[in-house]
């Protein structure tokens, strides 16, 4: 009996020792990850000019935006069928990045002249400085009579619009975060435009692209089992009559 319990005591203590060598190789892979995540940053700001002379081309092509939007095999199934006309008004997306710390970026949204908001461009802005709280600022929306495609959220007593069935996209620009809905596009749907309008990246595994919906800070650590985006509204679906 006691050498089975020096046993277990030496198996235990080998066990912590374990636990602890883990912890010491995630740090090190922590740091790998902000350091992958400031170099592509870097480079994003190296791609600005040519990113610039894209925006003349697409400038030619009509709804394109609004097409890479529904060709995105996640950002698709966070827009209203609503939402879509509005979007059809896009002209462009810009990502402009801080040259001091490219990490922290706006993302604009350039819209024509359209029937439903005066904006002329919709903002968010994010700042990463600060590692696991993310500053965010919005612009407020200025929606023309009648137009407001975020007024059945607002009419929810909750800060989020989690449970709110009928949330719109536009629901992304007042929502408090929403900055993996923001990687989303800063870091994939943008630099990658040209491929999502073409055709030339889709989801190969439907399977794998699941239902998002707003959630609050309070529900980020079990949202990410079920891999829902933080600050992003629930799937399209026809506005209800």
């Amino acid at each position: 009996m006691a050498a089975e319990n020096g046993v277990d005591a030496e198996l235990q203590n080998s066990l912590k020792d374990l636990n602890a060598i883990n912890e010491d190789i995630n740090l090190i892979v922590e740091q790998l990850v902000d350091e992958e995540a400031a170099l592509h940053a870097k480079y994003e700001l190296k791609k600005a000019p040519l990113y610039k002379k894209r925006q003349g081309v697409i400038g030619k092509i009509p709804k394109f935006w609004l097409t890479c939007l529904e060709k995105h095999p996640i950002i698709t199934s966070l827009i209203e069928m609503e939402d879509a006309e509005a979007i059809s008004y896009l002209k462009d997306i810009e990502i402009e990045r801080s040259t001091e710390n490219p990490i922290n970026y706006k993302v604009i949204f350039n819209f024509c002249e359209n029937p439903y908001f005066t904006n002329s461009k919709l903002i968010k802005e994010f700042d990463f400085s600060d590692k696991g709280n993310a500053k965010v600022t919005n612009h407020k929306i200025d929606w023309k009579s009648g137009k407001d495609l975020t007024a059945t959220a607002k009419t929810t007593e909750q800060e989020e619009f989690s449970e709110n069935e009928e949330a719109s996209f536009f629901c992304w620009f007042d929502d408090e975060n929403g900055s993996e809905l923001a990687d989303l596009i800063a870091n994939d749907l943008f630099p990658n435009a040209g491929m999502y309008y073409t055709g030339a990246i889709s989801s190969d595994d439907e399977d794998e692209v699941h239902s998002f919906e707003l959630v609050s800070d309070a529900d980020n650590d079990d949202a990410s089992e079920d891999e829902q985006v933080e600050g992003a509204p629930v799937p399209k679906r026809a506005k209800r009559t």
